[in-house]
């Protein structure tokens, strides 16, 4: 297997890199390697609150109890 090369980043790069770090050790609560990081595309505004407002309705109804 190939290693891709290291590239040079941006302050902005870094930091956003350390905020994952730390968030992955936060979730897991064990030390990890962050093996690549890539972008993805974002959905609209618009789908982001409706994905938002879908998950919300989902968490409220999965905290009623079942009579």
């Amino acid at each position: 297997m190939s290693q891709a090369s290291p590239t040079t980043l941006s302050a902005d790069q870094t930091a956003l890199l350390a905020v994952i770090t730390a968030a992955v050790h936060a979730a897991i609560e064990a030390p990890a390697k962050i093996l690549s990081v890539r972008e993805v595309n974002q959905p609209s505004p618009e789908l982001a609150r409706m994905a938002w407002a879908l998950e919300g309705r989902r968490s409220i109804f999965s905290s009623h109890k079942l009579r």
